[in-house]
């Protein structure tokens, strides 16, 4: 016989069924994703001074933060009873849950830069770009997002590169660029002499 509080959880709101059931049970884990994401992303600002392992964590709560929507969009799926809703919510949950891998990819590649980084055995490439990447912020200045050349695409987000000053100072000119051998971030963009 179940206790009390156990039957109580599951008729509140009319929540009867299976399907009903496992949604909750995704509710209550989007819940738990989200504080772990606020917690993990808290801990990263304690590491500010340790470019790499802050980078880590950073990326750790993005995994937190996609299982946030993922964990939104499988309630969906089992709440709803329209097979229109049903189908979004698998689409978009596989949506983020690649997103979720990637992120994890990315984790994994800075990880194994970590030695490179702090014994500042950087990769160096030169030349000049075949195309510059910029992102699109909601607010302030557009920073140069990826450097691509013919063999290697450098990620260069964290080096706040202003678009109006790569253009002025760096556009069509040859760069000397330092980047980590396995996740190919930017450690350092400059103008080759």
């Amino acid at each position: 016989m179940k206790p009390k509080f156990i039957n109580r959880l599951f008729t509140i709101n009319n929540v009867r069924t299976l399907g009903e059931r496992i949604g909750m049970f995704f509710m209550f884990l989007c819940l738990i994703f989200f504080i772990l994401t606020l917690i993990i992303f808290g801990i990263s600002f304690f590491f500010k001074n340790d470019w790499i392992v802050h980078e880590i964590i950073q990326l750790i709560s993005g995994v937190c933060f996609t299982f946030v929507f993922c964990s939104i969009f499988i309630t969906l799926i089992f709440m709803t009873r329209n097979w229109i809703w049903k189908l979004l919510g698998v689409f978009i949950t596989i949506a983020f849950f690649y997103a979720a891998t990637q992120l994890m990819v990315n984790v994994k590649m800075i990880y194994k830069d970590k030695a490179a980084y702090e014994n500042k055995q950087f990769e160096k490439i030169i030349g000049v770009p075949t195309e510059v990447e910029y992102d699109n912020p909601e607010s302030g200045p557009r920073v140069v997002y990826e450097i691509m050349f013919e063999d290697v695409t450098i990620q260069a987000t964290h080096l706040w590169i202003r678009q109006d000053y790569f253009e002025k100072n760096m556009k069509g000119k040859s760069l000397v660029i330092y980047y980590l051998p396995n996740s190919h971030y930017a450690m350092g963009v400059n103008v080759a002499d």
